[in-house]
Order: structure tokens, then sequence, then C-alpha cells
């Protein structure tokens, strides 16, 4: 692997991004699309409490990867490289703490602890209408963990019906979430700085 200052991702590190480049462009009959972003001014992939301006939590370096299909389905991987692990901490506990406070409305979450780096949570999202879970709506959901300064996002919102409405395969996408997490648990101690 090519040497990386600790403010940089070298090209190709992303879980996703060797399919994803291959891909881009052009789009694959207008039924698949891929974009790749290293701006850091990105929001977070899990945002519960929309904020709009540039974020000024310590990040250094960001890489985002959204694939997205006309199933509908939108599937995602970002992974933040912070100055230090007291500001990546402080990212999870703020992100903690906005799941519990914007819980409400139209969007609900739910997480659970995951044991994946440092610390990590498995999170659910819920489309909410009349004060119920909106069944026409499949959820989202994410795994997000930290290990050292990196914090690193995995989501899949996918339309998963069968052919009678129900949603199918929560489980099994929960749990190849927090296993591409585990996978970059243990890549981003590749990164100069983020693990020691």
């Amino acid at each position: 692997m090519a040497h990386a200052s600790a403010a940089e991702i070298p090209k190709g590190f992303l879980l996703t991004e060797a399919k994803a480049r291959k891909v881009i462009p052009p789009p694959l009959d207008d039924e698949e699309w891929w974009k790749i972003s290293d701006k850091p001014s990105l929001q977070l992939d899990l945002n519960p409490c929309p904020t709009k301006g540039k974020p000024r939590d310590g990040r250094v370096a960001m890489r985002t990867i959204t694939h997205l299909t006309s199933a509908p389905s939108v599937s995602g991987e970002q992974l933040v490289l912070y100055r230090n692990a007291t500001s990546a901490k402080a990212v999870l506990a703020k992100l903690r703490a906005e799941l519990k406070r914007c819980s409400r409305g139209s969007d609900r979450y739910t997480a659970t602890p995951l044991s994946v780096g440092d610390e990590a949570v498995s999170v659910t999202g819920h489309a909410y209408a009349k004060g119920k879970i909106d069944k026409s709506m499949p959820p989202t959901m994410w795994a997000v963990a930290r290990r050292g300064s990196a914090v690193f996002f995995y989501s899949d919102f996918a339309d998963r019906g069968d052919r009678h409405g129900r949603l199918l395969g929560d489980r099994a996408l929960r749990k190849a979430l927090a296993g591409d997490a585990k996978k970059m648990a243990k890549k981003v101690c590749d990164l100069p700085g983020v693990c020691g």
C-alpha cells in the first residue's frame, strides 16, 4: 500500500472503491451510479439532526462513496480521519446524543452497541407516518465505528420486499454492514497515526 500522511486517504483505500472507480463513468444503462468525493465539507453519512454549513469537528481528510440504483437503492461508505482520537470520540458522542434527541417526527432511529473497533453503533432509521412505522418505506441501516482517530460509516437503503410487500433481509443486511465496518477497523491502522 502507498504510504500516506495522517491527513491523506490513499486512492483505492475504501472497500468499495475499486469497483466504484472501475464503473465511473458512465452510469450503467442509467440503472446504476457511483459517486466518489474527497470533500471534507460534506455532512456525515448519518445526520439525524440535519445540519447545514461547513462542519468544524476536527476532520483532516474524508472520502465518501455513494452507490445508487434505479431499484431504488442507495448504499454508502464513508471514512473520516480526524486530527486525533479525542476529536473522533467527540464525533461519536455527539452522534449518539443526536440519535436520541432527533428521533421524532417522520424519522426515528434505534441504536444498539456494536463490537467493532474502539467503539461502534448499529443504527436503524424508520420513516414514520401518523405515529407509526411507514411499512411502505424500507428502513435505512448504518454501521458506524471508530478506531483511533478514524470514524467510518457503512449504510444501505433498499426496497427488499417480497411479492406481499413484506420487508426481507434486515438481519442479514445489518450483519453485512457490521462485517464491512470490522474490515475497515483493521485496515485503518495501516494509515500512519490513526491507531498509534
